[in-house]
């Protein structure tokens, strides 16, 4: 590590340049890379043409949301102690609103109607103790950001008409069953079960520590109070969007069932939970299946739920191949494709995401030559069709257990895809302008709050 104001030598990579071994690691070495024009033919003759309707079938209304945070030092004398900041934005967009934003008379965008789009923009925000920080004076980094979580989650992050607090969206998600954890985040006693029945906090039996429900995500285990906590703020930040989708299906389903069918959600992201609080993929899944049940049950159309990743090795993948693909081209990614092509794993598990996932993967290239890489949930109630494993991988990727969800994802997509940005969609790309934090000045302005809040200058 170098020191303060230090500059690195100009000559450093002579070492790596001179060492034989270099060379030797490298040929040694397989990656991603960009297919021969026969394979990229044999790889695009594998997609199918996307299904469109005429007119689109589009719902009434679109939710999307996206995530972010900053991890703010409290000084520049300690800059490896910080603050966590998470903000969650969700943007509703209604479909007619949308079509009248260009006016007939000049075809310019009406700069009020717009104005108005921005304000539908409802950005949540999250406070953490990150590294070196001990929130109310608990004796521990971790325990005291366990205690955090709980608060951040039991605060009314809605309205008086329209409550929302996560600790109750996660008991939802959970089920019937009395939420458990198997052993004491405090003393580690794991002789006897801890449940949550009526109260939300408990006492552990063994060290009479309070234990919060919210230690069921497992968000705590990536903490430590020694080192730097910023990936467990991501792990944070992914749950957080998901239980918050949950929390928005739930408060329509519980008034209105029948309007989920006029709703889209979609999510800046792949449909996956990772890291310590997987498992509420699981419970996700569950209840996006439920709600489509019922759905169908009063002859509506389902649910759409839509993940957009735009980063990561599919999406790459996905761009190499782009110049060998037709326009208006779509593929079911299946776990044979993958571990073949893009992860290239020689052991690879019966069923990709099995912990993680609660959606399908689709590589989906428009008619205006623009490549997106989009989920859908997986049509089941779990994972355990057929006996779940290998039965379940082969289960997901057909195409026709989807019903018209591929259609009507594609028709949302086709709609709002736009110029300005690289595979976006307009409703993504307003939630990541109201998630986001930008370095200068949003960075800033935090750490003169953090510094301020906790009497450093």
């Amino acid at each position: 590590m170098p020191y303060a104001r230090e500059t690195a030598g100009k000559g450093g990579h002579a070492d790596f340049v001179r060492n034989p071994d270099v060379q030797t690691f490298l040929s040694n070495c397989s990656y991603l890379r960009e297919p021969s024009d026969e394979e990229g033919r044999a790889l695009a003759s594998r997609f199918q043409p996307a299904p469109r309707s005429t007119p689109p079938r589009l719902p009434r209304f679109v939710v999307a949301s996206d995530a972010s945070k900053s991890d703010t030092p409290i000084s520049d004398k300690l800059p490896s102690t910080q603050v966590g900041f998470l903000k969650v934005s969700h943007v509703l967009v209604n479909i007619d609103t949308y079509a009248d934003l260009l006016d007939p008379s000049n075809h310019f965008v009406d700069p009020f109607k717009v104005a108005d789009m921005h304000r539908s923009a409802s950005p949540i925000t999250f406070t953490m103790p990150g590294s070196n920080i001990r929130y109310k004076g608990i004796f521990s980094v971790k325990h005291g950001f366990r205690r955090a979580l709980f608060d951040q989650m039991s605060t009314n992050r809605g309205d008086a008409q329209a409550p929302m607090h996560l600790t109750k969206t996660l008991r939802a998600l959970i089920g019937t069953t009395t939420p458990t954890i198997s052993a004491c985040p405090s003393c580690g006693h794991d002789d006897a079960r801890i449940e949550f029945n009526a109260s939300d906090v408990v006492q552990c039996a063994n060290c009479g520590a309070e234990v919060f429900v919210t230690d069921w995500l497992r968000l705590h285990e990536g903490i430590s109070d020694y080192g730097d906590n910023s990936s467990a703020m991501t792990r944070m930040m992914n749950a957080v969007e998901h239980l918050m989708l949950g929390a928005y299906i739930l408060q329509v389903f519980d008034v209105h069932p029948g309007a989920l069918s006029d709703i889209a959600f979609v999510l800046d992201g792949p449909l996956a939970v990772f890291g310590e609080p997987a498992k509420l993929s699981l419970r996700l899944q569950a209840l996006i299946h439920k709600v489509n049940t019922r759905l169908a049950e009063l002859g509506l159309s389902p649910m759409l739920v839509i993940g957009l990743q735009k980063t990561g090795g599919l999406m790459n993948h996905a761009l190499l191949l782009e110049r060998f693909l037709g326009d208006g081209m779509l593929r079911i990614v299946d776990d044979d494709y993958r571990n073949t092509y893009v992860t290239g794993s020689d052991n690879p598990a019966a069923n990709f995401g099995n912990e993680t996932y609660y959606g399908q993967d689709f590589l989906f290239k428009t008619e205006r030559g623009r490549m997106f890489n989009f989920a859908l949930p997986y049509p089941f109630a779990d994972k355990s069709h057929n006996g779940g494993g290998r039965a379940f991988a082969l289960a997901k990727t057909e195409i026709e257990r989807y019903g018209d969800q591929v259609q009507r994802a594609c028709d949302v997509i086709r709609h709002f895809e736009m110029d300005l940005y690289d595979n976006a969609i307009v409703p993504v790309a307003l939630a990541h302008r109201h998630a986001s934090i930008s370095l200068v000045p949003g960075g800033q302005v935090l750490n003169l709050l953090v510094r301020g809040g906790l009497g450093k200058r």
